[in-house]
């Protein structure tokens, strides 16, 4: 069977923005911009699009719900065949998630200042499914920072990441 030559052009950009705020504020009114970068969405079997197309069809071995992201302190360059972090050191569970405008999926994770060691931080991702051990649930993009994020001490961690949708 051949298959038709369609395309419509569909494509999902990812942003990972880290910012770091005084500990117990809110980073969007005392939060500093630390660092901004494009991520890639992995394409190996289970993992990143693939779930997409394994919902499309009714396969669920996985969950598609992103539900935990992983920040890390490995700074190799992540590829689409990616299923882990290089070296991830904590995870977190997202706080805050929003379809916005039916494009974007808007998700936060909080990093407390008592749970992330003051160290300078290379890597984030995103997780369907798992639980809070990291390493659990399939890899669904993987951002390098351009720009290493430097924790210090007295602040707390706010990663965003967006799904742009087009």
């Amino acid at each position: 069977m051949q298959r038709p030559n369609i395309r419509e052009g569909a494509k999902i950009v990812g942003t990972v923005r880290v910012y770091s705020h005084p500990a117990g504020t809110d980073y969007r009114t005392h939060g500093k911009l630390e660092t901004e970068q494009h991520n890639i969405l992995m394409q190996s079997p289970n993992y990143g699009l693939d779930l997409f197309i394994q919902a499309l069809i009714g396969i669920t071995t996985y969950p598609l719900t992103l539900s935990f992201a992983e920040i890390g302190t490995g700074s190799t360059t992540p590829t689409t065949m990616d299923t882990a972090l290089t070296t991830p050191t904590n995870r977190a569970s997202v706080t805050f998630q929003q379809d916005y405008a039916s494009t974007d999926c808007i998700l936060n994770f909080i990093f407390s200042d008592s749970q992330l060691a003051n160290e300078t931080y290379y890597e984030f991702g995103v997780f369907c499914g798992g639980t809070s051990t990291i390493g659990s649930g399939q890899l669904f993009n993987h951002a390098l920072f351009s720009t290493p994020y430097a924790k210090v001490a007295g602040q707390d961690t706010t990663v965003q990441v967006d799904f742009n949708f087009s």
